[in-house]
């Protein structure tokens, strides 16, 4: 597999979950999910600011919940979210930010 289809894997994912209701998109919306105890899975663009990314790190450790910093650039993020630009997204459902986690790391390897 090429390294042009793993981001096409991920976007994917992300597009089910956003269907499913089970995705929280910006930096404002995943702090609240992270603040109400919803966000499973915090994952954060590329190319985020740094303050914005110590920000997503600061929901991660407060709430202790997995972060992961994605390939993608906050631009493709946007684009396949219906947004200008996204530099974090929160997963709320456990099932599915078990299973983006896991398809993220199995691109990893590929």
């Amino acid at each position: 597999m090429n390294n042009q289809n793993k981001p096409d894997k991920i976007l994917s994912f992300l597009g089910l979950c956003l269907k499913a209701g089970k995705l929280e998109i910006g930096e404002e919306s995943s702090g609240a999910a992270q603040r109400s105890g919803k966000a499973k899975l915090i994952l954060v663009a590329s190319d985020a600011s740094p303050g914005t990314a110590k920000r997503a790190g600061d929901y991660s450790e407060w709430g202790n919940i997995p972060l992961i910093k994605l390939t993608h650039s906050k631009e493709e993020l946007g684009e396949m979210l219906g947004k200008r630009v996204c530099a974090v997204l929160a997963v709320t459902d456990k099932g599915m930010a078990k299973a983006m986690a896991a398809k993220i790391e199995e691109l990893q390897w590929q």
